[in-house]
């Protein structure tokens, strides 16, 4: 995969930025391999333009979080609930992602959080001890700010072609000013912005997204963030969410939702396990924690079970292809280890607990559903906590994709003989409960 170049000031990051684009403009073929996979190293340098003491100030913040992941710190082991809402911004029929997209881009992430993702079965033996769940569920929010209800999206006809220009200007679609959509309080929601992130002129995918890892380290002086509190979120290139048909070519190693689940991670608090060396660093950088194996450089979309960049000496691990905290085809990534839970939920406690107490949340009963019979090769019900009408259930093959969607009363069965052997996962949702649960279908007899 070619990389663009950055450099070390704006100044220099926007000349190149130009000398790639002229270049490419001429050279089609060549950049069908050069996408971003993700834009944080980007931000960084764009926050450091502002402010130069921003990368010195974030090295601290990923060694605290790192430091106190590795303590094992948090205070339970409760369920933690983030509502999010997603803006949607399109130019074209397009761009404007469906709502079956979004849920189908929500049940990955809390599969994947959840550890509840079909092929956790390829997690290799020597990884099985160290991956786990991270008990951070995602759900669509049902309040909008001014306390009306909400499907948890909002959908922006803009007439920015994209969002990807030459001042490297990379909150465009924050901004209603400028084309997007501006944030609802980020104290209270998950922000992720959906939107074209292509290259100008030749429309190719320049990042796939980048997120704002928190802000506000006790160890950080008073003003350090250089950049406006309601940018604070997650944005993502519309042809990568979900289970996206438009990830094709190029894109097909990214075809199963996981860039969002990998900048939900950097949200989170979570660097990329390669440490981001640069310029020959390679294993004399890495991401602090002791649970992902230190890795010269990262995996570059391909799936290389004899990857082994860094010799750690005895009891030396190959790298750790399946986090998603790599640039792995998506089709091999399947963990977050104990450490990045701990991270993780670290940051939520310290850093991001207004989500889990926000007036917009309302409580949930996660584990009172169960699916009988299971298996089945025809049809299945479903016992919820009490007697409930108007329940949407949708249904998610091993890969992700939404095979049904139906509302559905207490008592009612859901036909599935039209699916194919297998198992699925089922998600639920209404106003007072909200779960997930699996169930197996077998072949008609």
């Amino acid at each position: 995969m070619l990389l663009f170049y950055l450099g070390s000031d704006f100044k220099t990051m926007k000349q190149h930025y130009l000398t790639c684009l002229l270049f490419l403009t001429f050279s089609p073929l060549l950049f069908g391999q050069s996408v971003h996979r993700c834009g944080d190293h980007l931000h960084k340098q764009q926050r450091s333009a502002v402010d130069p003491d921003y990368l010195t100030k974030r090295s601290a913040l990923d060694e605290w979080i790192a430091s106190s992941a590795q303590a094992q710190t948090g205070r339970s082991t409760e369920v933690y609930r983030i509502p999010v809402v997603f803006h949607v911004i399109y130019n074209n029929a397009e761009q404007n992602v469906s709502d079956e997209v979004i849920l189908d881009q929500l049940a990955i992430l809390n599969a994947d959080y959840n550890r509840l993702n079909a092929d956790t079965s390829l997690t290799r033996p020597e990884f099985q001890p160290v991956a786990a769940s991270a008990g951070i569920e995602f759900y669509l929010a049902e309040w909008d700010p001014q306390g009306n209800p909400t499907n948890g999206i909002t959908r922006t006809e803009t007439n920015q072609a994209t969002f990807i220009n030459l001042q490297f200007d990379l909150n465009r679609m924050k901004r209603a000013s400028t084309g997007g959509v501006d944030a609802w309080d980020v104290t209270q929601y998950l922000n992720i912005w959906v939107c074209n992130l292509a290259l100008p002129i030749i429309n190719t995918p320049f990042i796939l997204g980048f997120a704002t890892p928190p802000d506000g380290a006790p160890n950080w002086p008073d003003g350090s963030a250089a950049e406006q509190p309601e940018y604070d979120g997650v944005v993502l290139h519309y042809e990568v969410v979900g289970s996206n048909p438009n990830a094709t070519g190029a894109l097909a190693t990214v075809n199963r939702g996981r860039t969002a689940v990998h900048e939900v991670g950097h949200y989170l608090g979570l660097r990329h396990i390669w440490g981001d060396g640069q310029a020959g660093e390679g294993c004399n950088v890495d991401d602090g924690l002791s649970d992902t194996p230190n890795a010269a450089e990262a995996q570059q979309q391909t799936c290389d079970y004899t990857s082994n960049t860094c010799d750690e000496g005895p009891g030396d691990l190959p790298d750790m292809l399946e986090n998603y905290m790599d640039y792995s085809d998506e089709s091999c990534m399947n963990i977050f280890t104990q450490q990045q839970v701990n991270a993780m939920r670290f940051v939520i406690e310290n850093f991001r607990e207004s989500l889990l107490t926000s007036s917009k949340s309302i409580s949930k009963d996660f584990e009172k559903v169960a699916i009988f019979p299971n298996p089945s090769s025809d049809f299945i019900r479903f016992r919820f906590p009490q007697d409930l009408n108007n329940v949407r259930c949708l249904v998610y093959n091993s890969m992700g994709q939404l095979v049904l969607s139906q509302t559905i009363n207490t008592n009612e069965t859901l036909s599935v003989e039209s699916l194919k052997g297998g198992v699925y996962f089922a998600t639920f949702e209404h106003p007072r409960f909200r779960a997930s649960s699996s169930f197996a279908k077998t072949n008609n007899p």
